[in-house]
């Protein structure tokens, strides 16, 4: 299996924490690098190497419009973009458009991120 790489993006410093612990934890994911002001965000992953961005839900529930753009010129990178609270998680491709997951349990997060590598399908959206 390929080890996954990961931008963490979120604004709270404690989600980036416990991400970052439990992405440890997995052999098949690997945290590059993590950003707590993401206004540049679009700049500051631009030359990396990352199959994941996973970066703080706006208020208005939607991906930022920047990212189609970005996609465009980086199709492997999926992003997903997690409510402060936790309850709402929305992912984001060059093959698809904008997915709601549904009911994501932290479990259900790992075996998002580790079974992208091996190509095996995802979870079910709404």
């Amino acid at each position: 299996m390929t080890t996954q790489r990961i931008v963490l993006a979120n604004d709270s410093r404690l989600v980036r924490e416990m991400l970052k612990r439990i992405f440890l934890k997995s052999s098949s994911l690997e945290v590059a690098f993590e950003i707590d002001d993401h206004k540049n965000l679009a700049e500051e992953i631009e030359d990396e190497e990352v199959e994941w961005v996973i970066l703080s839900l706006p208020v208005n529930n939607h991906m930022p419009r920047w990212i189609d753009s970005y996609l465009e010129r980086h199709p492997l990178v999926h992003f997903l973009a997690v409510s402060s609270d936790g309850s709402q998680v929305k992912m984001k491709c060059r093959e698809k458009k904008e997915e709601h997951l549904v009911n994501l349990s932290l479990h259900d997060l790992l075996y998002l991120l580790e079974k992208h590598a091996t190509k095996q399908p995802v979870l079910q959206t709404n």
